[in-house]
């Protein structure tokens, strides 16, 4: 592992868009060159530092959420565009976000989905399940939704209403990839499916894949790669049958993020400062 960018703190998110990487570190965000790393321009934008923010970039456009309060900036030159308070306490948090060309997704503790819109952001609170969704992703018109209690959902995205479902285990749904018409689900109790969209039939499951909970990190050539922070491990395996290929293992820490991009991954973590690479073929 190297690092491509050390920016004095823990990144908690970032995304890659072109050329650039919008990275929220500490109370700043900072924007870095994706081939070199050099910063090019950063800006406070909280007073307080926070361990729970969730940020998601789109098409000049950038949302953060600060436990019950959505936040949004211009892409370009993080200029502030509003604030608003979703929730009131630990019962009604934003526990995960996903956003489209004309909405942004924020789903609520126990079950609700805020929908904002990108031009006017006026907002529409809709019931969706009795349990928290954690991991949210867009699919076609479609949002595929996680829960806490192990059920996937499909959602159409204009109507907010629930298209099908399936019950993938009794514990959280927490990482969600997609790669064409095809989902693969991580979940607290270990295991992995690969399942089919848009009719949620799963074609693949592989129990233990690391020994505490992971993500799906994306796809490099045919293999599919998976981390697990708390286990200070990526590993690889065969996309169509998880058949494992080979574990890297990394010093890594609780929770982070990651994008692949060609050979290599970009991650950070919480004993990170700044943004890391993985280089698969090294």
């Amino acid at each position: 592992m190297e690092y491509l960018a050390k920016l004095g703190a823990p990144v908690l998110g970032f995304s890659v868009q072109g050329d650039h990487i919008d990275c929220l570190c500490g109370k700043k965000l900072q924007k870095i060159e994706k081939a070199s790393g050099k910063l090019v321009y950063e800006k406070e934008i909280f007073e307080k530092e926070g361990l729970s923010r969730i940020l998601r970039a789109d098409n000049g456009q950038i949302f953060i959420s600060d436990f019950c309060t959505l936040y949004a900036f211009s892409q370009d030159r993080y200029e502030f565009l509003g604030r608003w308070q979703l929730g009131e306490d630990l019962r009604s948090d934003i526990c995960g976000m996903a956003v489209d060309r004309d909405t942004l997704y924020c789903s609520i503790r126990n079950g609700k989905l805020i929908t904002v819109d990108r031009k006017s952001f006026q907002r529409q609170e809709y019931v969706v399940s009795d349990s928290s969704m954690w991991s949210l992703k867009i699919y076609d018109r479609y949002l595929l939704c996680g829960t806490v209690d192990g059920q996937l959902l499909l959602l159409d995205r204009k109507m907010v209403t629930i298209q099908a479902s399936i019950r993938l285990g009794k514990q959280n749904i927490r990482n969600l990839f997609v790669s064409g018409n095809t989902l693969y689900a991580a979940s607290q109790d270990k295991r992995l499916h690969i399942i089919s969209l848009p009719d949620l039939t799963v074609i693949e499951e592989k129990r233990n894949v690391h020994q505490k909970m992971f993500i799906c990190a994306g796809l490099w050539e045919d293999a599919l790669v998976t981390v697990s922070f708390p286990c200070s491990e990526i590993a690889l395996w065969n996309r169509d049958t998880l058949e494992k290929i080979r574990v890297i293992p990394v010093p890594l820490q609780l929770s982070g993020c990651t994008y692949i991009d060609m050979e290599r991954m970009y991650i950070s973590s919480r004993n990170i400062d700044g943004i890391a690479i993985i280089n698969f073929q090294s």
